[in-house]
């Protein structure tokens, strides 16, 4: 009982740098979810981002207004920013700090996409547009309520894109404290007050907290680097422009190849598909680029592909799992089993492709060919008119010759038409070789 009063309390702690996209928002969603079901002190998040996809970002915020575990994000370090999406996550957090010299705001929704092209069609992106920063700003004003922060403020960073240092977020109450590092953080929010909802307080004990990184899972950090909106976009592009130039260019197949990979890619970046089904889609993909190799050959480039497909469909299929899954919390699949994996598979493949092209090349030995090259006994003389006949493996044949051949004369057989056998002396060397 001494012992455990001895121990020091624990704060998870989780990082985001970069975009908010679904790697990113699995990644956070499933820290609270790890911090709540461990029963830490607190979860602290560093954030700095320049924004991302809306629809992560409300998840992410779903997770924290409705988070049994106090969430403490911190802008950070200096010099950091929580623009766009990162104003919606700092403002839902139960402690909203920031680093001297860092800035928070900018979050009016933006489309990705190309400009419209006449006036109708202006017009009714326009109007789409305002329908989705009406709705961003009700999310964001109703954030700033539930956290009794600034209303007015979070209201203008989507509707005016108005941006603050640190120093004025926390004059205007849109922070609660401004904190060098996280040392000073934990510090600060030591004995803090925290209302988790449904009448559920806590005071935070920090000071001396022990501070426990929450690792990313290999298919969290595969998904945020594939789902930077640049990225992302560019990716979407390249696939448009392959399959584009399979189209005009029917049977050039490497750009058909990489515009259908990219083409899902994107679409499972964007949440066009479900990040598992995606994982399968390319899986399948993968298979089918191996196969197409062997049977069809496309000098090791289906190879490629397949390989390219099956590692990042396997990376992207299983990451954590709930405890609705009868398995270990840290369940998946990572690179040393994807590597491997993807490695042998791609050299199976080689193999078996380089088989099929060898057997290919082979001359074929079967029917009238197996005769072409064989020598056999002329039983009745042969002329050019085809009336003398030849055994050979033990059958007697229908032959012809350009000069005659005695009976006797061994013939070397240079073609096969039908039952009759085109041969010549053995003595004559010859490489001309006929048809069935």
């Amino acid at each position: 009982m001494i012992a455990a009063l001895l121990l020091a309390p624990v704060v998870a702690y989780a990082e985001l740098s970069g975009s908010v996209d679904p790697g990113s928002g699995d990644y956070l969603i499933e820290a609270i979810r790890e911090a709540q079901d461990k029963g830490v002190e607190a979860l602290v998040v560093r954030l700095d981002t320049p924004g991302g996809l809306l629809s992560s970002t409300r998840d992410i915020v779903q997770a924290e207004l409705s988070a049994k575990v106090p969430i403490i994000f911190w802008v950070g370090p200096p010099g950091a920013r929580a623009g766009s999406a990162g104003v919606f996550l700092t403002l839902a957090a139960h402690v909203a700090a920031m680093a001297p010299s860092s800035n928070i705001g900018a979050a009016h929704p933006v489309g990705i996409g190309l400009p419209a092209s006449d006036k109708e069609k202006k017009g009714a992106e326009e109007t789409m547009l305002k329908k989705v920063e009406n709705d961003t700003a009700a999310f964001v004003k109703g954030i700033a309520e539930r956290r009794a922060r600034n209303v007015e403020w979070a209201e203008k960073a989507v509707r005016e894109s108005e941006s603050i240092t640190a120093s004025k977020a926390l004059e205007l109450k849109v922070i609660d404290l401004i904190a060098e590092d996280i040392p000073e953080l934990l510090r600060k929010v030591d004995g803090r007050r925290i209302d988790l909802g449904g009448g559920e307080r806590r005071v935070l004990h920090t000071a001396s907290a022990e501070l426990r990184p929450v690792p990313w899972s290999v298919k969290d950090k595969v998904l945020h680097a594939l789902a930077d909106p640049e990225i992302a976009y560019l990716i979407a592009m390249l696939g448009v422009i392959g399959v584009l130039l399979e189209m005009f260019h029917p049977g050039t197949i490497v750009p058909g190849v990489v515009g259908g990979i990219c083409l899902v890619i994107a679409a499972i970046a964007f949440q066009m598909l479900p990040v598992n089904i995606g994982a399968l889609i390319l899986l399948v993909l993968g298979v089918a680029f191996l196969a197409a190799e062997m049977y069809i050959g496309g000098h090791g480039g289906f190879i490629a592909a397949g390989a390219v497909c099956i590692v990042i469909g396997s990376l992207l299929l299983i990451g954590h799992v709930d405890k609705s899954f009868y398995a270990d919390p840290d369940f998946g699949i990572g690179w040393r089993v994807v590597a491997p994996v993807g490695a042998g598979l791609a050299i199976i493949a080689a193999t078996l492709a380089w088989k099929l092209s060898q057997s290919a090349r082979q001359p074929i030995n079967t029917g009238g060919y197996a005769l072409i090259g064989e020598i056999g006994e002329v039983r009745e003389p042969v002329d050019t008119l085809g009336e003398g006949s030849v055994l050979v493996q033990g059958e007697l044949w229908k032959a012809r010759s350009p000069e005659p051949i005695p009976a006797g004369g061994r013939a070397r057989v240079v073609a096969v038409h039908g039952l009759l056998l085109e041969v010549v002396p053995e003595k004559q060397l010859t490489s001309t070789r006929g048809t069935a």
